[in-house]
């Protein structure tokens, strides 16, 4: 029982985690035959929604919309000018990983995120 209940206090502990803070990392876009840029996004996490910014670099950021967290998966959208990008990222070994994709001009696009917490 005692082990049973232990169990249980670790995958909630588990499940709860922040993703509040700054995460770095790799936009790898798929579309692009794999051109690596670098990803920075700055989440504010409150019960299960987020709210912040996303962009290449800390200087350059725009807001995100559309933020919800379920379990330890985050997704949200970024408005960049002419398209629309949804992000799904789900944490994972103190990283988060996922896709972000988009369409413009009738033209989809993908990327693929890896994030690590830099601050």
């Amino acid at each position: 029982m005692k082990l049973l209940l232990t169990t249980l206090l670790f995958t909630l502990t588990i499940s709860a985690a922040d993703f509040s803070g700054k995460w770095t990392g790799s936009f790898v876009d798929d579309s692009s035959g794999g051109k690596s840029e670098t990803a920075v996004v700055v989440l504010k996490h409150s019960g299960g929604a987020v709210t912040g910014t996303a962009g290449p670099t800390t200087e350059e950021q725009m807001p995100i919309s559309n933020g919800k967290v379920d379990g330890n998966t985050v997704s949200f959208d970024v408005n960049a000018g002419d398209v629309v990008i949804h992000f799904t990222l789900t944490f994972a070994d103190n990283h988060l990983k996922g896709q972000a994709k988009g369409e413009s001009n009738g033209e989809k696009h993908s990327a693929t995120l890896d994030l690590t917490k830099a601050e």
